[in-house]
């Protein structure tokens, strides 16, 4: 029955679906509850979409869901429920990505760090000093090195506003039919939380995009992974940096199979690489790196620590090749669909999205060199096209050292020098109400930036092809060719 147990979803599957009313619903509650008292175990669900969901502990014993069982990198992912804001109650656990990043709140408008980038022997008429002595009372010879900085320069903002009340209906209802509820199946009575969780929700939208495409140079924007990871960095003199260059690889709309025209940072690779070979030669070339560096090279990195993000549909396709490229015999020079494999191969391909602690962010992991790297399905501005996309090879932290993370302007406190402001969720949101005699709305900002101290440790492979069955979809309304809408009524309660 321990096997059994095994199987079964995690009630933690529940909690998201119940954000909206909608998700699993009475059909997919009921066949799960049948599973659960198929396998002996007593049903620790909800009865209805809006009853707090339970589980049970290994001992059996019933308690209260109130955070996941897996944290990424400790109480700091964005998405906290460690406080009793409006985001920890309706939006944690919802793009793991985000967490994967890992953030922190931040007061500091400017961040520089330098580094020490090359150490040489002095030069002397354009050649090395000796560094061995033949007289211990002569001169030794002196050392040379190259600097770089960075400089962090303030943080972004985005902002939205809710929708327009009469405050003289302050007591009613809102769309009883159709509540939004927090993660805990608990609904959502007060008007202000209501208007300001759909603000939240257009905020975090923007947030998803913009840690993709923004761009420091425009206004309210920070840069993002298209900015950082990057080649042609230069220090804050306008001096070149190339040690400090990603891996930065133009797969020129070929398939995972490779083709041609294909650049590794502007210059053609040689002949004609597959997909897993040149993320093979970037996890190499990470490495190498890390040994290089006096304070990375001590750290022991752990799963997680390196991680591929990319669209929904490249994932399957990556999934499919790397199957393929591991356990198919001769040619493997196509997009491979799992519908082609025989009996082994579907199972290595299985084992390579089965519920294992590799498979951290449930979108499966792959092997370089015998290390497990996790895969992270991202459909935030990843998505280029029908058939194209963009993926990413990003190394989070070397052991205890982080090389990526987000910061949040911490405005806590503001309301005590403020009085018509308020902040939410440990000081990430701030608030504020506009009105206009009986009319009022909410409106609220957030400062998010992304810092990256180690781009030579990340990789981007852009204009993947990937053709599936189907077109992809994509959670992002504005990509209105993919999302699965294909019209926007905004929705009134008037209508019910």
């Amino acid at each position: 029955m321990g096997n059994e147990r095994a199987q079964l979803p995690p009630m933690g599957d529940l909690i998201s679906p119940l954000r909206m009313g909608g998700g699993l619903g009475p059909n997919g509650l009921r066949v799960l509850r049948g599973q659960y008292e198929a396998a002996g175990l007593k049903w620790p669900g909800p009865v209805s979409a809006v009853a707090p969901p339970i589980m049970v502990d290994e001992e059996g014993k019933q308690r209260a869901l109130t955070e996941d069982e897996v944290r990424i990198y400790g109480c700091c992912n964005l998405f906290d429920l460690c406080n009793d804001e409006i985001m920890g109650l309706s939006s944690k656990g919802q793009e793991p990505f985000l967490d994967w990043l890992g953030w922190r709140p931040s007061i500091d408008c400017i961040i520089q760090r330098d580094f020490i980038h090359w150490v040489r022997p002095e030069y002397s008429q354009g050649s090395p000093t000796a560094g061995y002595v033949s007289d211990p009372c002569v001169d030794r010879n002196g050392m040379e090195w190259g600097t770089c900085d960075f400089r962090l320069e303030d943080f972004g903002r985005i902002g939205r506003t809710g929708p327009v009340r009469d405050v003289s209906e302050h007591k009613e209802r809102l769309c009883v039919r159709q509540p939004r509820y927090r993660l805990d199946g608990t609904p959502i009575t007060s008007d202000a939380e209501y208007d300001m969780r759909i603000s939240l929700e257009g905020i975090l939208q923007d947030l998803k995009r913009l840690i993709v495409t923004g761009n420091a140079t425009t206004a309210g924007q920070w840069d993002g992974l298209e900015r950082l990871v990057t080649t042609g960095y230069t220090d804050t003199a306008g001096y070149p940096c190339e040690m400090m260059d990603s891996m930065v690889v133009n797969w020129n709309s070929n398939p995972m199979s490779g083709g041609a025209g294909i650049t590794w940072n502007g210059a053609a690779v040689k002949g004609t690489p597959d997909i897993v070979a040149v993320l093979l030669q970037m996890f190499r070339r990470m490495r190498q790196r890390i040994s290089w560096a006096p304070s990375l090279a001590a750290q022991t990195m752990g799963l997680g620590d390196m991680v591929i993000v990319a669209p929904t549909q490249h994932i399957q396709c990556l999934l499919d090749f790397f199957t393929c490229w591991r356990v198919c015999d001769g040619d493997a020079s196509a997009n491979y669909q799992i519908s082609g494999f025989n009996a082994d191969q579907r199972e290595f391909r299985d084992s390579l999205i089965a519920d294992t602690p590799s498979n951290m962010f449930g979108a499966g992991y792959i092997t370089l060199d015998g290390t497990k790297i996790p895969l992270i399905a991202y459909d935030w501005e990843l998505i280029k096209g029908p058939t194209r996309g963009d993926i990413y090879f990003l190394t989070g932290a070397v052991g205890n050292v982080k090389t990526i993370n987000g910061e949040w302007l911490d405005m806590s406190g503001v309301q005590k020098h403020y009085e018509d402001y308020r902040t939410t969720d440990g000081g990430r949101f701030i608030w504020w109400q506009e009105s206009e005699n009986t009319c009022a709305h909410w409106s609220g900002d957030m400062r998010p930036r992304m810092l990256m101290w180690a781009p030579f440790l990340q990789g981007r492979i852009q204009d993947v092809v990937c053709e599936g069955v189907v077109d992809p979809i994509s959670p992002d309304p504005t990509d209105t060719s993919f999302f699965p809408e294909g019209s926007f009524v905004p929705a009134a309660c008037s209508s019910f």
